[in-house]
């Protein structure tokens, strides 16, 4: 049940954290020179600044879920080095739960963008729309944002993999109290 819940509280964060980055470059996007006018008139250095914010908190919050699933499933882990996993078999399941987590929220996103172009599509060529409905974030963007995310949860599994290596089989057979 925790498991559940921490894989929903953090997908949310990660698609929060997507849409951020995704909306960070298409503000960069817009703000070149010769650019079609978007939503709003943007400087440069805002779009940069955003981006690297957005960048260094998926950065963090990828080292912080890493950082909760190894602790939380320590006697899981250790439980599963004693029936004789290995360290790689442990830690293509930590990083498949990081992967995953990513992916879904990518899927949310790609979902959300899907009903808002819908949505556009249906007020645009109604009668005398004066109302531009165009989705906010384009789909090259959000590519290079699933890439860029993707990157960013290398420092992730580097963590989880440094915990993994140093868990040690004896904490499943501890007695709790």
């Amino acid at each position: 049940m925790r498991s559940r819940k921490r894989f929903i509280v953090f997908t949310f964060m990660y698609t929060a954290i997507i849409i951020w980055m995704s909306f960070s470059i298409q503000m960069l996007f817009a703000s070149r020179p010769g650019a079609k006018p978007w939503i709003m008139d943007v400087d440069e250095t805002v779009a940069i600044i955003s981006l690297i914010l957005s960048a260094v908190i998926s950065i963090s919050l990828s080292v912080f879920y890493a950082w909760i699933i190894t602790n939380y499933r320590r006697t899981e882990i250790a439980t599963l080095k004693c029936i004789g996993y290995t360290n790689n078999n442990v830690r293509i399941i930590i990083v498949g739960e990081l992967i995953w987590v990513t992916m879904f929220s990518f899927l949310i996103v790609f979902e959300l963008l899907i009903h808002i172009v819908a949505f556009s599509g249906y007020f645009h060529y109604t009668a005398d729309s004066i109302v531009d409905f165009s989705p906010i974030i384009r789909f090259p963007p959000l590519l290079i944002t699933i890439g860029l995310f993707l990157i960013a949860q290398v420092g992730g599994i580097l963590i989880a993999y440094r915990r993994v290596l140093r868990l040690r089989p004896i904490i499943a057979l501890r007695i709790h109290k």
